[in-house]
């Protein structure tokens, strides 16, 4: 059918595919932890730290209500004490924050894997967390497959924990036309993801939600192609990571009209069902286009065409063909339109489209190469800087920045531009990671203490930051980045004043009643708002959307914020085990034999393995590379190292795994000196 271009809505007249999630290589992760073990909302644990664990050589703090001076680390599996210290000053948190006196506990400096929990006499003992390389494997897993639980239009089914989750195929009638002009007519809309603690779905927030999630994969895809999680379409020669993806786009490519505008969304008159999804009777519509979903639907599905194409080319070429199509359009009509939503009372989503615009031109041009694509994004970029907020639904200008300086392209920008953005950048994450290095901030939170940084959905935000500390990183590496990437992972996995984890079925005593239309028990893998307006407002109540909803959004931000940490790779030696960090120390060189495990859940590819000799050092590595490993499988890397003189040398090894060329691991051998 074909949809005036300009149509008036009128007012309706009329009021499976299941698995059970396994981990491998993960035997000293435990995601979930008693919840009788750290207290409950009503009286906090006095011992607040991150409930999922640490890779050995990170950070390890936690942080201590009470005035206890001396801590002690627990090995879990027979209490013997492993590790002592001191805690640091006094800190008193401002009344804006949690308005107590607290302590704050260091371990860093402890590494050995293994599971844990830190004892502080006279104050009590912590939940339990592990000690791992692989630590954060299973939440991002976790995190990644709550979006196969959120599919519309189809049956899901789950086990977690030893429960079920499961619905049967929901709003298989989505959708009618009628506030959009077109008469009580049915448009194919199925599909998509539901949005967050209600079924609707909505455009403008699957931008910054698909923007995020694509931008991780792009940025970390050599570890994500390694994991899986069973999904209906696991095995099909594309990472798991963008078959989920893909559901989305699928509904996406829906929404767009045959002049290249996109729908707003598509819901139910307002939110009065509640219910499990495929029992929901509301009649859900199609509502009024606007140019800010135009726009975030350029850009995500331009986005899509370079990262689907070495998986599915023709797919690719339906994205970029839809992206082009609301592109033209845009360029046409540069005018902001806003949906008219008079007849919904369900979310609006409202955004002036300017910044959505510079973003649909970025990743134009980074998939084209194309000209016109980059003039539009460098003369809209002229005065742009980042936010140290990051990405959100409102305003996507940061993941336009980020792709124009990330680009595959780069002899074609500007370099004023680039210079002036990459300074701007470096010194917002500066920023960023001064505020969680604060005197007063004990919890380490990356946004802050003041007013303003409690807020609806603050906890999105949190992990929303990580994406400008990982792109400060990738541009000028610098350790403090990745740190408060970290601190902000600890805070929302328990170092906060109620010692919780705010994500449902993971760390230690997490939400159990979210808001959530599925009901009880919490679906696992969502991240709730957060309290608000200090840090001491979050209650675990189903009833209260405003500090306990779910969103795609905040999950979105949140997967790459595990996306970072994920570690597939699994490499020892004989004798003596690696030092943190990766750093062997030899007194000799010699022939060295490394095994290279995958600890991931689906199949890697050692493409090639690289050393790089210093002081005169020669090393040459041997390896039956490429190499295809199953998830446990192993790869013998010998290494000979022929030293110059009585030292220091280091020998640094690169492994390149599953196509990606930007991110190796490394690891060195090295001797300090006579």
């Amino acid at each position: 059918m074909t949809l005036s271009p300009f149509a008036q809505p009128r007012r309706h007249r009329h009021a499976v595919a299941a698995f059970v999630l396994l981990f491998a290589g993960a035997s000293l992760v435990s995601c979930t932890a008693p919840a009788g073990s750290v207290g409950d909302s009503k009286s906090p644990a006095a011992i607040r730290l991150n409930t999922i664990g640490f890779q050995p050589d990170a950070p390890k703090r936690a942080t201590i209500a009470g005035n206890g001076r001396a801590f002690t680390l627990l090995r879990e599996s027979d209490g013997a004490v492993v590790f002592t210290g001191r805690t640091g000053a006094p800190v008193t948190t401002a009344k804006t924050d949690t308005d107590e006196t607290l302590r704050i506990a260091d371990f860093s400096t402890f590494t050995t894997p293994g599971r844990y929990r830190l004892d502080v006499p006279g104050i009590g003992r912590s939940a339990p967390f592990a000690i791992a390389e692989d630590v954060w494997n299973t939440p991002f897993s976790v995190v990644a497959r709550a979006f196969y639980l959120w599919r519309c239009g189809t049956a899901v089914h789950a086990t977690w924990q030893g429960r079920d989750y499961a619905h049967e195929a929901c709003h298989l009638n989505d959708g009618w036309l009628d506030e959009v002009g077109e008469g009580h007519l049915k448009k194919d809309g199925t599909g998509g993801w539901h949005d967050a603690g209600d079924y609707n779905k909505y455009v403008v927030n699957a931008g910054v939600t698909v923007g995020l999630m694509l931008q991780a994969w792009e940025q970390f895809r050599g570890p994500l192609t390694s994991l899986g999680w069973q999904l209906p379409e696991s095995g099909n020669g594309t990472p798991d990571l963008l078959n989920e993806i893909r559901w989305e786009l699928e509904w996406l490519l829906k929404m767009q009209l045959p002049d290249g505008r996109v729908f707003h969304k598509l819901s139910a008159l307002d939110f009065k069902y509640w219910g499990a999804p495929e029992t929901d009777p509301s009649d859900r519509f199609f509502s009024p286009w606007s140019s800010t979903a135009t726009a975030d639907f350029t850009a995500m599905l331009a986005a899509a065409a370079r990262v689907y194409r070495p998986y599915d080319a023709a797919f690719a070429d339906r994205c970029l063909a839809a992206a082009r199509r609301s592109w033209r359009f845009l360029a046409e009509h540069p005018e902001n339109v806003e949906a008219d939503l008079h007849a919904f009372h369900t979310g609006g989503y409202g955004a002036k489209d300017e910044t959505h615009r510079l973003w649909a031109s970025a990743e134009l041009w980074e998939t084209t190469s194309e000209t016109m694509y980059r003039r539009d994004f460098e003369r809209r970029a002229a005065t742009a800087e980042f936010r140290t907020v990051g990405p959100t639904w409102p305003d996507v200008q940061d993941l336009a920045l980020g792709t124009y300086l990330q680009s595959r392209h780069p002899e074609s920008r500007d370099p004023v531009l680039v210079a002036r953005l990459t300074e701007n950048l470096v010194a917002t994450a500066a920023r960023i990671v001064a505020t969680a290095d604060g005197s007063a901030n004990a919890y380490a939170r990356p946004l802050g203490t003041d007013r303003a940084s409690w807020s609806w959905g603050a906890n999105g935000t949190v992990a929303g930051q990580t994406y400008l500390l990982h792109l400060a990183d990738r541009l000028r590496p610098d350790p403090s980045y990745r740190a408060a990437a970290l601190d902000a992972l600890g805070f929302l996995f328990g170092r906060n004043f109620n010692a919780r984890s705010y994500v449902t079925g993971l760390g230690a005593n997490p939400p159990e009643h979210p808001h959530d239309r599925r009901g009880e028990p919490a679906w696992p893998g969502y991240l709730v708002g957060g309290g608000w307006p200090t840090g001491r407002d979050w209650v675990d109540e189903r009833a209260n959307y405003r500090v306990n909803e779910i969103a795609i959004n905040w999950n979105g931000a949140l997967l790459y914020a595990l996306a970072a940490f994920v570690d597939v790779l699994d490499v020892t030696r004989a004798g003596p085990p690696l030092a943190p960090g990766g750093a062997d120390v030899v007194a000799q060189g010699g022939h060295l034999v490394y095994t290279v495990t995958n600890r991931g859940t689906a199949p890697l590819r050692l493409d090639r393995i690289e050393t790089h000799a210093a002081n005169g050092c020669t090393a040459r590595p041997t390896a039956s590379v490429p190499a295809l490993l199953a998830p446990g499988q192993s790869i013998a890397v010998a290494v000979n190292v022929k030293p110059s003189g009585a030292g220091p040398w280091r020998v640094t090894l690169r492994l390149f795994y599953n196509g990606d060329t930007a991110t190796p691991r490394t690891w060195t051998i090295a001797r300090p000196g006579p």
